[in-house]
């Protein structure tokens, strides 16, 4: 066999391993005070390190089209953090500090009904050879916020507060009448047993008389 031959060989089969790419992410997160935190680890093999990187957000399980893309931005080594608006009309923002081996991505804007799978997409662009790949992904959990209140929504807090309010005090007044109802009864009940016995003493003071 021919040395060109091994030559073409050895680099058909070794170029796939000396140059990979894997990125992994956290199974689930929880968003706090209206921002969500993700680190997407990527673990590079090959004879230079990545001076240049593009990672890009996917919201969604599959697919690359453009509506899913939440943020996308490029850096070096020389320039490490980023921050960048989301794309198309999200109004989402996304912070990135890139560390060794992982990108922190700290991520705002997002509601609750964006709650969903989030795929990292990180690309080595240089040097060659370009290498892109996915993680498995992040269930990004992203909670509701107390927000500034709305006139509706002062509006219906003024009238849950009044309910609030009256609700113990229509339970005291209902009590009050029900002890008051009683102490009534109670009070008429003694005052007929006491016309009674003033009736029936004289009645026995004449029998007794009689008996004489």
């Amino acid at each position: 066999m021919s040395l060109s031959l091994l030559t073409f060989l050895c680099l058909g089969l070794c170029l796939p391993v000396w140059n990979a790419l894997r990125v992994t992410q956290p199974y689930r997160v929880v968003s706090h005070r209206g921002e969500v935190e993700l680190f997407c680890s990527y673990h590079h093999t090959g004879r230079h390190e990545p001076e240049e990187l593009r990672i890009t957000l996917y919201q969604g399980m599959y697919g690359e089209q453009e509506e899913q893309k939440v943020c996308i931005s490029s850096f070096t080594h020389n320039s490490t953090a980023f921050q960048v608006e989301g794309e198309g009309e999200r109004k989402v923002r996304c912070r990135g500090q890139l560390r060794p081996g992982k990108v922190n991505l700290t991520i705002s804007g997002l509601r609750g009904n964006d709650t969903d799978l989030y795929r990292c997409a990180i690309e080595v662009l240089y040097p060659p050879p370009y290498l892109r790949t996915f993680g498995n992904g992040t269930l990004l959990y992203i909670t509701e916020e107390p927000g500034c209140f709305t006139p509706e929504a002062q509006r219906r807090d003024d009238v849950t507060g009044e309910t609030s309010v009256r609700l113990p005090l229509a339970g005291l007044a209902a009590v009050l009448i029900v002890i008051s109802a009683i102490a009534i009864l109670l009070v008429h009940q003694v005052l007929q047993r006491k016309r009674r016995f003033e009736a029936i003493v004289p009645m026995m003071s004449q029998n007794d008389g009689r008996f004489d």
